[in-house]
């Protein structure tokens, strides 16, 4: 379900690949600049309630803002 909804295959999903390209040489959707572990972190983050997630998305703004004032 998640790499239908993530546009690429279960395989890819399940064990990684090419950061650019998915096994087959095309590009995943626009979401080429994701690694297997990225996408393995967002499935994670959906499995949380939402108030947990809401903390998630506050730190990794936070974190944001610092790397951009460095």
């Amino acid at each position: 379900m998640i790499a239908q909804w993530l546009g690429v295959p279960a395989e890819w999903l399940r064990f990684g690949g090419a950061e650019s390209d998915a096994p087959n040489g095309e590009p995943l959707n626009g979401l080429s600049r994701f690694e297997s572990a990225d996408v393995k972190l967002i499935a994670d983050l959906q499995r949380l309630d939402e108030h947990h997630r809401q903390i998630a998305r506050e730190f990794i703004r936070m974190l944001v803002r610092i790397n951009y004032q460095k």
